[in-house]
């Protein structure tokens, strides 16, 4: 597994901003923009007109609704690609009509996305997502990697990639997600904090030997000196996960997600540890699962 999984490449080179165009929902800019300077990417910035703005339209005010939907989605588009083509970044608009998740699915295929961005907030007492259930469906079914940015994250928020916290239970979905951990960090020349928070399936293992697993698992070469900390704690894993994070004052969170086993957990409802991180995290999260190709 490990063999075949090391020898997969790791780019980012078509991004995609997933926006409801609400300014939580473009929070995670800064962060692609940062992630896009290192990797040479093209971002898409996407909005989806879902079709429940046409449910109160009377049929032959529903040509005006459309028009009048589209126009103003076309001009917010329009004024967020301009700023990032003002910072020399390659940026493209998708415009689209339908299921969300439907079209956003399209979008992955079509244009051969390797990374989502969506923002995140919480409303009336609830933390949920921006896009509700379908932010977390990608979250759990995208074949690329997604970037979500949290309520916690303030607005000046510093962007850049300093440090970076993967955390790890030592699943198939959490060593795909070293990958991508370990190529961020050698291409942002990023500490990286490696975090395993202890449970049953480590049985009697000592922490030396875990601490070794954990090296193994990121470290390509013996004198590679992107890793600097390697952490193996005890506790609940979101806490310690996140209490490590805030220590470090990480800006970036990677962990691997899939389901049962892995970490950290996506329950039917994406609650869990993952919801928690994701929600609680000072900086941006992102979440990578694992594929039948990296099995």
């Amino acid at each position: 597994m490990a063999t075949k999984a090391n020898a997969l490449p790791i780019s980012f080179r078509q991004i995609l901003v997933a926006t409801d165009l609400s300014a939580a929902s473009v929070l995670s800019l800064p962060y692609v923009v940062a992630i896009a300077r290192r990797f040479g990417s093209t971002i898409f910035v996407g909005h989806v007109i879902p079709l429940m703005i046409y449910g109160a339209a009377r049929p032959q005010s529903m040509e005006v609704v459309t028009k009048e939907a589209r126009a103003a989605a076309r001009e917010k588009l329009a004024e967020i690609v301009g700023r990032l083509r003002a910072q020399t970044v390659k940026a493209r608009t998708l415009l689209g009509e339908g299921d969300v998740g439907v079209v956003l699915s399209d979008w992955i295929h079509e244009h051969h996305l390797e990374l989502i961005a969506m923002g995140t907030t919480g409303r009336s007492g609830v933390r949920k997502l921006v896009l509700g259930s379908v932010a977390e469906e990608m979250i759990r079914v995208a074949k690329c990697p997604v970037l979500t940015v949290g309520p916690e994250i303030s607005n000046e928020a510093p962007a850049g990639l300093g440090i970076i916290l993967y955390a790890t239970d030592f699943s198939r979905d959490s060593a795909h997600a070293a990958l991508y951990a370990r190529s961020l960090a050698e291409r942002s020349a990023s500490r990286l904090i490696v975090v395993h928070v202890r449970g049953a399936g480590d049985g009697q293992e000592s922490e030396r030997a875990l601490r070794q697993r954990l090296t193994e698992l990121v470290r390509r070469r013996a004198d590679h000196p992107a890793l600097s900390e390697v952490v193996v704690a005890g506790g609940k894993p979101a806490d310690k996960i996140l209490q490590v994070a805030n220590q470090h004052a990480a800006d970036l969170i990677v962990i691997g997600v899939r389901g049962v086993g892995a970490v950290p957990r996506l329950a039917s409802h994406f609650g869990s540890t993952a919801h928690d991180i994701i929600l609680r995290a000072r900086c941006p999260v992102l979440t990578v699962r694992a594929t039948e190709s990296t099995a």
